[in-house]
Parts: structure tokens; C-alpha cells; sequence
């Protein structure tokens, strides 16, 4: 592949970054160049800019491993101390600019191809931002960043550039060691946290988190029990990937290790839709192929003695999971939510009611059920969200815009699954179609998904789907040189 030309920033230009990085600094949060932060912030800065600085110099896959890494911590921030500074955001940043400036870490990296399903996900994303902006959501921090990062702006993006930054084996097998490197951390500190000892737990602040809850369940630091399933179940997707892939003893039981570590992880959410998702992921997939089909019950009986293990170690484990099986107040919540979407659909049902408004006017539509109290619309005296994805759509967006996100969702998705490509892409078409069904399960059950679940799928979804064997405007060169009567014409 040929080199394309580049842009090296002159040194000047990276002060004037600065410069400009401390004025908005200065205007949007004064208090960190005040005190000790005076000299600090700028010392900081100094070195996060020398940092971006070489950083332009590398391949993106680095720093694009790096975001779905730090991607657990979205929303944290301020709690590790970094002042909420969206580390996630900023790599992710930096790899669009790394693409759209021309940076010398993505010379030799393949074009962007644009196809018609980014132009679906660009009008979804057009109708989002309307219905927000009609209904005054976007100037909110819910409505804003639930825009970015859960319909959403940042996943998109991310479905257009992973399989130029992922075209290679040897970038696949990056991101591969990065989810499986991100398995063993989640699944061992779901561990901990369920099980002790609380010592072990990093971040601290997932055990300050847990203290608070009265259901102790394990959330690790995405502090939501479904996000932690959802991660935990993709990484132990990748584990067996890894097992299947890699070469080497050693990494093999590795592999089988976090693979193991990580179903239990799932269990230890105590999420009855996360259990539901997981067990819809494994046999779906395991029945899609030949050789799934003979390690699924084998495979099956190895996860049951796990957390039947796990039970049999901790009667309290054994306590929390059957309190969880049969309990009921959640699903009464559930079925009142159901009732008052429906209602709310019924009053508004092309349009809806505008984005993230279901928790500021769906109350007048709650009403009390016959055979259990009225539950579902608040916590602590918060509003909780509809705890239902595509019914949370339907309401907000109405039946139009709801069946837009879908089609996007299946679209994108589900072309990645069954598009042809080359035969090292199917390992991940299949780790894909295991995590969609899991996505598509858990969303049932629960509202908007996390940050991380929507950042992995549509990354995943990108590096399954790969690059076309030619472009667009390759396909449109050869055209115009037969038609011209150009023999001699070869694709640059």
C-alpha cells in the first residue's frame, strides 16, 4: 500500500494549542488555574501536549485500543481525581483527526470508504438532534451526551474508521490482546467486589460506589451492572477467540482462564436480563456453526460448574442470587413502565414526545395496577429511565424515529455479521453476531445502553465488516478508463 502524503504540525502551531486549551480552560472551568493549579494545570498541559504530539506520530490502532480501554471509566473521571476530563473522548478525538488531517501514523493506513449505511446512521443522527432540539434536551447534560455517546455521534464515527485502523491481522490481533488484557481486569475485579477481598478492587471508588447500593451487585467501574455484563460477556467472547487463535500453551490457558473469569464476572451482576442476554448470545452463536454446535453442551457444563463453584464457595453469593431470581419489585416496575410507554406512544405515536423527555413527562401516564403498588418512575426520589431500549425510543422519537434507529442498528450490524470478506474476518463476524444477540436481548430488559456497550459493538462491527476489496472511486476509475479505451489503467 502506498504511503499518502502527511501533515507534521511546526512546532509553533502546538503552542498555540496550548495557548488556546488554557483560554477555554480559563472560561469553562476557572478553578484549575487558581492556587496550586495555577502552575500545575500548565505543567499538566505542557506534557498532555507533548504526549498528542507523538501520539500523531503512531499507528492509530494504539490509540484506539487505548479509548476502548479507558472507555470503562466514562463518567468516573471525577472520581479517580482527573476533574472529569474525558480521557476516552480525547484519544477518540485524536483518531479522527488523525484521519481527517492526514497524520503521519495513518500514511499507510487504507481511505475511509463511505457506504450508504454511514449515510442511514447520519440522518438518524440529523432526526436525534431535531428531536432534541424541539424539545429543549440538548442543551442538557443527559440529553447532550446521551446524543454523543449512545444513539450516537462517537459510535458511528468509530464504525467509519475501525476498519481502516483494524485492516491488518496484526491490528486485529492488537485489539484482541487489548480485550482480553480488559477480561481479566474486569472479570477478576467483579470478583473481588462480589467476593473479596475489597482490597484488591482498583479504583477505589467501585467499592465506595457499593457501599451506597443496597444490593450489592457487581457493577465494576462502569457503576451499572448491566454495562459490567455486557463487557464481561464481549471479553470472554474474545477470550475464546483468543483460545481459538492464538498459538502457544501458555496463552491458550490464559485465554481459558479470562473466558472462564469473565462468564463468572457476568453472573456476579446478579442482572436477570444480563443471565437472559448471555444464554441467548452462547447458543445463537454456538449454533450458527458446525464446530459450535459440538462444544456447546461441553462448553455449557464448564460455565455451570463455575458459578455452580462459585456458589458452593460464598452461601452469601448463593443468598443475593436467589433473592435476585424472585424478586419482584423490578418487575413490577418494569410492567407499570410498559403500561405508561404504551400510553405515552398512544398520545404521540409518529413523533414522540422528544429525546430524553420520558423522564420529565412520563409521570401523568403512570397509573395504579390492580395486583401490586405503584412503582417504576422514581428512586430516591430521581426519575428513572424507561427500562425498555426500543419502547424508551418509541417514546421519544416516536414510531418513526425508532424505526430509523433500528434499521441503523441492523443495517450496520447486521451487514458487518453477513457481508463476504476475507476469511480472517470470520472469528469476528461470529464474536460479533454472539455480542449483537447479547445487545439486542439486554435491551428489553434495560434503557439506553452504556457509553463502553455502544463504543465496543459498533467498533467491533466495523473491524468484522473490513475494507472493500476496492473503493468507490477505483470502481468509478475503471469504468471511465474501459470507457475510454484506457488498457493501461492500474488502481493507484
Amino acid at each position: 500500500m502506498l504511503e499518502r502524503s502527511v501533515w507534521r504540525p511546526r512546532w509553533y502551531a502546538w503552542i498555540l494549542l496550548g495557548v488556546a486549551v488554557l483560554a477555554l480552560i480559563h472560561e469553562i472551568v476557572p478553578r484549575l488555574l487558581r492556587g496550586h493549579w495555577l502552575i500545575l494545570t500548565p505543567c499538566l498541559l505542557a506534557v498532555g501536549l507533548l504526549a498528542l504530539r507523538r501520539v500523531w506520530e503512531l499507528p492509530p490502532v494504539l490509540t484506539m485500543c487505548g479509548a476502548v480501554v479507558l472507555a470503562t471509566f466514562s463518567g468516573a473521571w471525577s472520581k479517580i481525581g482527573l476533574g472529569g476530563l474525558p480521557l476516552d473522548r480525547l484519544l477518540i478525538v485524536v483518531v479522527l483527526l488523525a484521519f481527517f488531517l492526514r497524520a503521519p501514523g495513518v500514511a499507510r493506513a487504507p481511505r475511509l470508504q463511505i457506504r450508504n449505511v454511514h449515510l442511514l446512521l447520519c440522518l438518524t443522527i440529523m432526526y436525534v438532534l431535531a428531536s432534541a432540539l424541539s424539545a429543549g434536551t440538548l442543551n442538557s447534560e443527559v440529553g447532550g451526551l446521551s446524543l454523543l455517546d449512545q444513539v450516537g455521534v462517537v459510535p458511528y464515527l468509530t464504525f467509519l474508521i475501525a476498519p481502516a485502523v483494524f485492516a491488518t491481522q496484526r491490528e486485529r490481533n492488537m485489539l484482541l490482546t487489548t480485550l482480553v488484557g480488559l477480561g481479566a481486569y474486569l472479570g477478576f475485579t467483579a470478583i473481588f467486589e462480589s467476593l473479596g477481598p475489597h482490597s484488591l478492587v482498583f479504583p477505589s471508588y467501585i467499592v465506595h460506589v457499593d457501599a451506597v447500593l443496597p444490593e450489592a451487585r457487581a457493577g465494576g467501574p462502569f457503576q451499572s451492572s448491566v454495562a459490567e455484563g455486557f463487557a464481561t460477556f464481549a471479553c470472554a467472547v474474545a477470550a475464546v477467540m483468543a483460545f481459538v487463535e492464538w498459538h502457544g500453551q501458555r496463552r491458550r490457558f490464559f485465554a481459558a482462564v479470562v473466558a472462564m473469569v469473565c462468564i463468572l464476572g457476568c453472573f456476579l451482576t446478579l442482572e436477570r436480563g444480563v443471565w437472559i442476554a448471555a444464554v441467548a448470545g452462547i447458543v445463537v452463536t454456538a449454533l450458527a456453526t458446525r464446530t459450535g454446535r459440538r462444544w456447546l453442551i461441553p462448553g455449557t457444563s464448564v460455565c455451570a460448574v463455575v458459578i455452580g463453584g462459585a456458589l458452593l464457595l460464598s452461601p452469601a453469593l448463593a443468598s443475593k442470587a436467589s433473592t435476585r431470581v424472585s424478586y419482584q419489585p423490578s418487575v413490577w416496575a418494569r410492567q407499570d413502565q410498559t403500561a405508561a410507554g404504551l400510553r405515552m406512544i398512544e398520545a404521540k405515536p409518529l413523533f414522540g414526545f422528544g429525546w430524553r423527555r420520558f423522564e420529565r413527562d412520563g409521570l401523568e401516564y403512570f397509573q395504579q395496577s390492580k395486583d401490586h403498588p405503584l412503582t417504576g418512575y422514581s428512586t430516591f426520589e430521581k426519575p428513572l429511565p424507561l427500562h425498555d431500549t426500543y419502547l424508551s425510543y418509541a417514546v421519544e422519537l416516536g414510531l418513526i424515529g425508532a424505526l430509523l434507529w433500528l434499521t441503523s442498528l441492523l443495517w450496520g450490524v447486521g451487514g458487518a455479521i453477513f457481508s463476504r470478506g476475507s476469511a480472517d474476518l470470520r472469528t469476528w463476524k461470529l464474536g460479533l453476531l454472539a455480542i449483537t444477540v447479547f445487545f439486542l436481548v439486554v435491551a428489553l430488559f434495560n434503557p439506553y445502553q452504556a457509553p463502553f456497550s455502544e463504543l465496543l459493538l459498533w467498533v467491533w462491527a466495523g473491524v468484522a465488516l473490513g475494507i472493500a476489496p476496492s473503493s468507490l472511486h477505483e470502481r468509478r476509475a475503471k469504468m471511465v478508463a474501459r470507457r475510454n479505451g484506457d488498457a493501461a489503467w492500474a488502481p493507484a
